[in-house]
């Protein structure tokens, strides 16, 4: 069967983790510089773009006079623990300073919590708070394949991307087959233009999918390898790693009562051998049951007309199973 595949199927590679990504804003803002174009190679935390985002200024300044308030009330609660000691502060002044110490630190954290929306942390939020413009980082490496921000333009947090990023990764390939595979076939990927590339299986789905019937399997190169995402090809089955299996002309398959059977030549004529067809392709069977010398008519259709014509074996065609 070495050359015969039983069957084939299209393919695509699966992104990695980090493999493909969108930048966007989470918050309202507008963009004041971009930094890339399409076709652009970038590393990961490459500056994409600079944007103004007003809620993050604000976040950024009521982070900034919240920190000032805290130390000025940790000072002030210092103070007063010195003084208690010496029986100087009233216990009210000391609750009074360590509720606008904790009311500060709340309120720094809330602005923080913000800042973090935008991705941002606490260090940035001085020049922030001045107005400065918020970056948009790269969060893979790959290659830019989308800026659809312009400068001056706004957008709303949430809205739809401003750069798509394409980067290669450990390749992880899916395709659907229509019909069950046996668990000792084996896989290669069909590219246009190059050699076949052996994979190896990394799953399976455990049921058919009811929208189309098929069932998914998941490959990975077995010499790694990165492959582009979204790149597509073919997986195919190969039969020469499956045991048992011959190779028959498709014309030399009867199948009467569900049951699939050749005729094998014998001493006095043919004989019906029960098979059981592991796939088709094209003018070709993959047959397992049919013996390694066995001699099958090249076409059982035409040999049982010619028997019931003459009442003897007729000379349809012979070929050894292979």
């Amino acid at each position: 069967a070495r050359g015969v595949p039983l069957t084939e199927a299209p393919a695509r590679v699966l992104p990695s983790p980090e493999g493909a990504a969108v930048v966007g804003v989470p918050l309202r803002a507008s963009v004041s510089r971009v930094a890339v174009r399409p076709g652009q190679h970038v590393k990961k935390g490459h500056v994409l773009m600079e944007v103004l985002m007003p809620e993050a200024v604000q976040a950024a300044g009521r982070h900034q006079a919240a920190t000032l308030r805290r130390e000025a009330y940790a000072r002030r609660r210092e103070q007063l623990l010195a003084l208690q000691s010496q029986g100087m502060a009233r216990l009210t002044e000391l609750a009074e300073a360590e509720t606008q110490l904790a009311e500060a630190q709340a309120e720094a954290q809330a602005a923080l919590a913000l800042l973090a929306v935008a991705g941002l942390h606490a260090a940035d939020a001085a020049a922030v708070a001045r107005g400065g413009p918020v970056p948009l980082r790269s969060p893979v490496e790959g290659i830019v394949t989308e800026v659809s921000g312009v400068l001056g333009e706004t957008r709303e947090g949430g809205g739809a991307p401003l750069v798509r990023i394409i980067g290669e990764g450990e390749a992880l390939l899916e395709a659907r087959f229509a019909r069950p595979l046996p668990a000792e076939a084996r896989f290669e990927l069909v590219l246009p233009g190059e050699a076949p590339l052996p994979l190896k299986e990394a799953g399976r789905a455990p049921a058919m999918d009811s929208r189309d019937g098929t069932t998914a399997a998941w490959f990975v190169p077995e010499t790694p390898r990165a492959l582009p995402s979204g790149l597509t090809g073919r997986v195919r089955v190969r039969a020469d790693s499956l045991p048992g299996v011959s190779v028959i002309p498709a014309r030399a398959l009867l199948l009467e009562s569900g049951q699939a059977e050749v005729l094998v030549r014998t001493a006095a004529g043919f004989r019906r051998q029960p098979v059981e067809v592991v796939a088709t392709s094209g003018a070709e069977a993959l047959v397992r049951g049919a013996g390694e010398g066995d001699v099958v008519a090249a076409d059982a259709g035409a040999l049982l007309l010619a028997e019931g014509a003459t009442g003897g074996a007729g000379g349809a065609g012979e070929e050894g199973t292979r």
